[in-house]
């Protein structure tokens, strides 16, 4: 765990998060969207390279590892995080009991994740939920990658059936960014950075589980 934080602290959906995100910025009401992507680009795309493609049952296990300990991690800080009235009753939907199935399907048993730092503000957090809910994009890519292998939604993929089950909940969280008031765009940025160089401590310790885990 102190190597996670640490990693974290000195350092982007697998995630290939926001895939269909490739188009110029558009003026608003978009702004604050491609804002993010903009802001987040190279470390995503550092996260990405990392993971590369999901084309043998190794790499996806080494994905999933790697996701799992992100997802949890950030699932358990939003979990206890005090929601701003803003955002009303909607919360994004838990991943990490559908990876972690995925995970027993294949037989990996994975590390406790260390605890992504809580959003100190409004701004912070939908920074940081747009890695969150916009992993539902790149799931799409994923989805069929994993078919591919064998893995499906009752084996091994669940988690990503149920990010591609519907574009709802991104379609609320756009929303939500596009009309929070007072919104801080470098504290959003900072945020949406930080989950991204949370999933590379993340991808660095489902490295070091391969030394002892039969991926293959």
């Amino acid at each position: 765990m102190v190597v996670l934080q640490a990693r974290f602290i000195k350092f982007t959906g697998a995630l290939k998060t926001m895939l269909s995100e490739n188009s110029p910025a558009p003026t608003a009401p978009s702004a604050r969207r491609f804002a993010l992507r903009n802001g987040t680009w190279a470390t995503h795309q550092q996260l990405d390279s990392q993971i590369g493609t999901l084309n043998t049952p190794a790499a996806y296990k080494r994905y999933l590892y790697t996701v799992y300990l992100l997802r949890s991690g950030i699932e358990e800080t939003l979990r206890l995080t005090p929601w701003p009235e803003q955002f009303g009753t909607w919360r994004p939907s838990p991943l990490s009991p559908a990876l972690l199935s995925d995970m027993q399907d294949l037989g990996l048993t994975p590390s406790k994740a260390a605890t992504f730092p809580r959003p100190l503000s409004a701004s912070a957090l939908l920074g940081a939920l747009y890695v969150v809910e916009g992993a539902a994009l790149g799931a799409r890519l994923l989805i069929k990658q994993a078919a591919a292998l064998g893995f499906n939604a009752q084996f091994g993929a669940r988690h990503l059936a149920q990010q591609t089950a519907s574009n709802q909940e991104w379609a609320t969280y756009l929303t939500l960014l596009e009309t929070a008031e007072n919104f801080n765009e470098a504290e959003a940025i900072t945020a949406a950075q930080n989950v991204f160089s949370f999933g590379l401590a993340a991808l660095h310790l489902a490295d070091h589980a391969a030394e002892q885990i039969q991926y293959g």
